[in-house]
Parts: C-alpha cells; structure tokens; sequence
C-alpha cells in the first residue's frame, strides 16, 4: 500500500467494482469520442462496435482474473482511479495494461501515483522490465506524455487496419 497526501493505493477489493464500473465509463467516454473523430467510420463501427461493453468486459477480466493484479486509489472512501498489472516471465516482464481515472481527478497525479505502485509491485516479482501501452490517437495524448514525463521509451509499433 502506498499513500500520496490523503490518497490511499491499496489492492482492489470485489465491493471496489460498481465504482470501477461508472469510472471506467466515463473515464473512456472523451477517449472514444476522440478516437471516432480520428479513424474512418467503416473501420471504427467494425474495430470498436460497442466500447461500452468492451470496456465493461475489459473490466471484468481486470476484476475477475486471478492473474491480475489490480490496485486501486483511493481518498476519503471514494475511489479515484485504478490500475492492473499482469506478468510476463516469458517476455521477462511486467505489463500495465490498464489505468483509468475519475475524470474529475484527472491531470492531479492519480495516474502517476498508479503507476508508480504498479511498477513497484513488478519491480518486487522480480521484473526488471514493465511494458504500459496507448492509443496514438488524440484522445491518448495525456496518457502518452504521462508515460514520456515518466521514463517511458517509446517502442515503436505500427499497427494497420483495412475493412474488407
């Protein structure tokens, strides 16, 4: 457990999920509208047909999965963001593959504080490698100078869609 000010990180607990439900919608509700705006639509309906429920079932492998380890922030009983770590021996590493915070405590630290615990908790199973991943589209672009401002590198990927 890790504490910032009067922000707690503790790990997620199961009555923890009904709010990790309406973060999780509204936390990607801008991040999908942006990512609408910056793909052609034939690709989008396709690629993303329902991100509400994507997310939710995102979500619930996050929740649900005893493979992942996922912490939550916390301050005065009300949560404000979270993060889920998984591990990789095989690929000599730990992954941060999803962070979501309360829109209304974006751009405060919540984020940065997850991911710090996040990297912690890799660094103690023994990983000397964490991998966290993004959208190129404008909708990611604070979490990608999140990651910069952190030590992030970029690995470079391109990834390609074509409706047939």
């Amino acid at each position: 457990m890790t504490s910032l000010g009067s922000m707690n990180i503790r790990d997620y607990e199961a009555d923890d999920k009904p709010a990790l439900e309406e973060l999780t919608l509204r936390a990607w509700e801008p991040v999908f509208a942006d990512l609408e705006r910056s793909i052609k639509p034939e690709i989008y309906e396709v690629f993303v047909p329902d991100w509400q429920a994507e997310q939710m079932r995102s979500l619930n492998t996050v929740c649900d999965s005893g493979d992942i380890h996922t912490i939550v922030a916390e301050r005065d009983e009300k949560i404000l963001g979270f993060a889920a770590m998984s591990f990789h021996p095989e690929d000599f590493l730990g992954q941060i593959f999803m962070v979501g915070v309360d829109p209304d405590y974006q751009r405060r630290g919540v984020g940065t504080a997850l991911i710090n615990a996040g990297i912690g908790i890799i660094k103690q199973r023994g990983f000397a490698l964490v991998m966290i991943e993004t959208g190129g589209d404008p909708g990611h672009a604070a979490a990608r100078k999140t990651y910069e401002k952190m030590g992030f590198d970029l690995y470079p990927v391109a990834r390609y869609l074509k409706r047939v």
